[in-house]
């Protein structure tokens, strides 16, 4: 759990808070559920050897909502502009301050940005 707290004072969001306690409890309850170290090892593998995803992305016809921090240390943005630019008529929004977790402060703006995603969808007045 603390190298959990450890690894987000890094990667986080700095421009958020970070809640050290609700992290710890969330690592707690994954570790009890499954631990598997190796797993993120092979999770970076599986990432490296895919190669290039691009023509995948392309060929993708739902509308898409791509959310990116400005912030994120392990995904830096220009691979959020590339996935947008990638999938036909993405919608990219970047966030100030965010990294690579999603601050609890941020769970409203997300979910309404979702929602707004799914009623124009359902609306049909996507761009796609």
């Amino acid at each position: 759990m603390e190298e959990a707290v450890r690894n987000f004072r890094v990667v986080g969001s700095p421009g958020f808070a970070l809640d050290e306690d609700e992290l710890r409890e969330r690592t707690g309850l994954a570790y009890d559920r499954s631990y598997d170290r190796p797993g993120m090892m092979r999770q970076a593998i599986s990432v490296i050897a895919s190669g290039d995803r691009t023509p995948g992305l392309r060929a993708i016809k739902a509308p898409t909502l791509v959310i990116h921090g400005d912030s994120d240390r392990m995904c830096d943005i220009s691979g959020g502009r590339a996935i947008a630019a990638a999938i036909p008529g993405a919608e990219l929004v970047v966030i100030e301050g965010m990294g690579h977790n999603l601050p609890r402060a941020l769970w409203p703006r997300i979910s309404a940005l979702i929602a707004a995603q799914v009623q124009r969808v359902e609306a049909g007045t996507s761009v796609q």
